[in-house]
C-alpha cells in the first residue's frame, strides 16, 4: 500500500511539474516576439517585372518595370519627382530634355538620340513604350535628376525624395529593432534595422502598443516599440543637387522698355510718333507677332526699316509675339514636339530676318495642362535664341496661388528676364471697379516675384493707361459694372474735367481718383499720371530689380518720360 502511495505522488509531481512546463512555455510562447519573417513583397505586391516606387514618403500607385536589368521609371513620376524637365511628348512619344549645353531627344525603344545637332548611342533606350505607357530609364535620370533617389533590389523599388520644403519626424534607433507588421511584436518583421539607423515616423499613424508606425530609409514601412526611438528631430530630408541655370543673355544695363502695339502692316512700319520725347527708354517692343494655329504656325507685320530706325535712335527691339486667338490649344502647340520645334525655329529666323535683339513671348493663356509644354517651348527657345545671340523675355501676371504653374523659379532660371505685369489688378471683365495698378497691388506683387526670381532677371511692368468703372444699380438691387473704355493720361484727364469733377488723393492706392454721376450711372476711375507712377517707380528702385516696361507707348505724356529718367533704377 505504502508502495503504491508513493507511485501515485510520483507521477502527481511528474504531472504537476509538465503541467508547469507547458505553463512556461505557454507563457513564453504568449510573452516572446515573433520571430517569423514575412516576405517583403507582401508589403509591396509586385508583379513580374514591376517595381514598387515610394515618393516623399507615399507609397505610389504607379509602379516602375525593370527591363534588361534596369530600372524604368513612368514618365509622369519622373516629371512630377525626379525632373521637371524631363518633358515626355505622348503623341509623338519623344522625350525632351534642356541642358545648357543643348536639348537631348530620345525616341521611345530607339538607342540612338540627338544632343543639339550630335547624334549619340546609348545602352538601352533612354524611353520605352510599354503596354501604351512610357518610361524613362533610370540610367538616364541618375545624370539629370536634381532629387534624392536610391534603387533597391529584392524586391525591386525606388525610393525619391523630391520636396525640398517638407519636414519630417526622424527617430534614431537606439539598437537593433525589427520592423513588424504590425503594432505588438507578435506580427511578424519584415526586415532588421540596426542601432543607429534612421527611420522616418509616421505621425498620422496612431501608436497602438507602445508601438509607431516608421518607414526605413529603404522604403519598408511597419511598426517599432516606441522605446526604440533613441531621439526625434523634425528636419527636412537633405537634397543635395539643384536644378541648373542658363547663362543670361544681358543688356548690361537698367532696362527701360516700351510696348508699341501695332496691329496692322502699314502701322508696324512706322516707328513710334513721340520717339523723340522718350526718356530713358532703351528697349521697344512691336507687337508683331500672334500665334494662327495648332500647328505652330504665327503671324508676321515684322519690318527691317523700323527696326534700323530703332537702332540708329539707340533702342534695342524685342518683337512680341501673344497668343490672344480664340481656340489655339496651346497644350497641342508646345506639347508636340514637331509643331513646338517648328514655333521655336521660325521665332528665332524672324528674329533673324528682321535683326531684332530679342523676343518677347506674351502667352496669357497658359492653362494648369499647357504648363508644362509652356516651360519647355521656353527652355527651347532661350536655348536656341542664346546661340544667335537674341534676349528672351516672358510676360507673367502678377505672382498668385491661381496661376503658379506659370512656374516663375523655373523660368528665372532659364529665361533672360521675367516680366512682372504690375497691372490689371481691376480688369473689365472682372465685375469689380478699382484701382488698375494701386500702389500696394505693385509692392505685393514685386515682392513676390523677386522671392521666387534672381532680381537680376526681373523687370516689373507698370501701366500709362487707367480704366474707366461704370455702376448700374439694378431693380434687384445688385450693382452692375462695367468698364466702357480705357484711357491713356491725357485722355482720363479729359474725362474728369468734361463732367466737372476734381480728383482727389487716394493714400490707399497712392493714385488720384474721381467719380460722377451721369444718366443713373455712378462713373469711378483712378487716375494714372507722374505723381502715381514715380511711387511705384520708387517701389521698383528700392527691389533693385534689372528694369521697368511700360504698356503702352502712347498713352504716356512727354512729363511722364522726365520723371521716367529721373527715377530709373
Amino acid at each position: 500500500m505504502a508502495k503504491q502511495k508513493k507511485v501515485v505522488v510520483a507521477a502527481a509531481i511528474v504531472a504537476v511539474v509538465l503541467v508547469l512546463a507547458l505553463a512556461v512555455i505557454a507563457i513564453y510562447k504568449w510573452l516572446a516576439p515573433s520571430s517569423s519573417k514575412s516576405d517583403l513583397n507582401s508589403l509591396f505586391k509586385l508583379e513580374g517585372d514591376q517595381a514598387a516606387i515610394l515618393a516623399d514618403d507615399e507609397l505610389l500607385e504607379q509602379r516602375g518595370r525593370v527591363v534588361e536589368g534596369q530600372m524604368y521609371v513612368p514618365a509622369q513620376v519622373a516629371t512630377a519627382y525626379m525632373d521637371a524637365r524631363v518633358f515626355v511628348d505622348q503623341e509623338e512619344k519623344i522625350l525632351s530634355y534642356a541642358t545648357s549645353e543643348g536639348v537631348i531627344q530620345a525616341g521611345a525603344d530607339k538607342t540612338a538620340y540627338a544632343m543639339g545637332k550630335e547624334s549619340m548611342e546609348a545602352e538601352q533606350p533612354i524611353l520605352r513604350a510599354l503596354e501604351d505607357e512610357l518610361y524613362v530609364s533610370l540610367a538616364f535620370l541618375s545624370e539629370h535628376a536634381n532629387c534624392y533617389f536610391q534603387e533597391y533590389k529584392d524586391p525591386a523599388r525606388l525610393v525619391i525624395m523630391a520636396d525640398r520644403d517638407k519636414s519630417y519626424t526622424f527617430a534614431t534607433l537606439g539598437s537593433d529593432t525589427r520592423i513588424r507588421t504590425g503594432p505588438n511584436k507578435k506580427y511578424p518583421y519584415l526586415i532588421e534595422v540596426p542601432e543607429g539607423s534612421r527611420v522616418i515616423v509616421e505621425t498620422d499613424v496612431k501608436q497602438e502598443n507602445e508601438y509607431m508606425a516608421v518607414t526605413t530609409e529603404d522604403g519598408v514601412t511597419g511598426y517599432i516599440p516606441v522605446e526604440r526611438a533613441a531621439s526625434q528631430e523634425e528636419a527636412v530630408w537633405s537634397i543635395d543637387k539643384t536644378p541648373e541655370t542658363f547663362e543670361q543673355q544681358s543688356m548690361g544695363k537698367t532696362v527701360c522698355l516700351g510696348w508699341h502695339q501695332v496691329t496692322t502692316e502699314s502701322s508696324a512700319a512706322v516707328m513710334y510718333s513721340g520717339l523723340s520725347q522718350t526718356q530713358g527708354m532703351n528697349v521697344i517692343s512691336p507687337t508683331w507677332f500672334a500665334l494662327e494655329d495648332d500647328k505652330g504656325t504665327f503671324s508676321s507685320i515684322g519690318n527691317t526699316t523700323y527696326v534700323n530706325e530703332a537702332h540708329a535712335a539707340g533702342l534695342q527691339v524685342w518683337g512680341l509675339i501673344n497668343d490672344f486667338k480664340d481656340g489655339l490649344d496651346l497644350n497641342k502647340i508646345l506639347g508636340t514636339t514637331s509643331t513646338r520645334t517648328k514655333l521655336v525655329n521660325g521665332l528665332v529666323g524672324a528674329a533673324i530676318q528682321y535683326d531684332l535683339d530679342g523676343v518677347n513671348i506674351d502667352f496669357e493663356k497658359i492653362t494648369e495642362e499647357s504648363a508644362e509644354a509652356y516651360l519647355e517651348f521656353l527652355r527651347e527657345l532661350t536655348l536656341k535664341a542664346h546661340v544667335n545671340d537674341l534676349i528672351v523675355s516672358v510676360d507673367n501676371y502678377a505672382p498668385a496661388d491661381y496661376n503658379a504653374y506659370y512656374n516663375l523659379e523655373e523660368q528665372g532660371r532659364v529665361v533672360d528676364y521675367v516680366i512682372l505685369m504690375a497691372y490689371d489688378e481691376h480688369w473689365a471683365g472682372g465685375g469689380e471697379s478699382g484701382s488698375v495698378s494701386s500702389l500696394g497691388f505693385v509692392k505685393e506683387g514685386t515682392k513676390n516675384m523677386v522671392a521666387q526670381v534672381p532680381k537680376e532677371r526681373v523687370i516689373v511692368a507698370l501701366p500709362f493707361f487707367t480704366r474707366l468703372w461704370q455702376e448700374v444699380k439694378k431693380k434687384s438691387g445688385k450693382v452692375e459694372v462695367t468698364s466702357p473704355a480705357a484711357y491713356g493720361m491725357s485722355g482720363a484727364e479729359s474725362v474728369v474735367r468734361a463732367h466737372d469733377t476734381a480728383p482727389e488723393w487716394d493714400e490707399k492706392t497712392g493714385q488720384y481718383y474721381a467719380q460722377y454721376k451721369e444718366n443713373g450711372a455712378t462713373y469711378k476711375i483712378w487716375l494714372e499720371e507722374e505723381t502715381s507712377l514715380e511711387k511705384k517707380m520708387n517701389v521698383i528702385k528700392n527691389q533693385k530689380v534689372a528694369g521697368v516696361a511700360f504698356w503702352k507707348l502712347g498713352f504716356e505724356r512727354a512729363a511722364t518720360w522726365n520723371m521716367i529718367k529721373k527715377e530709373l533704377p
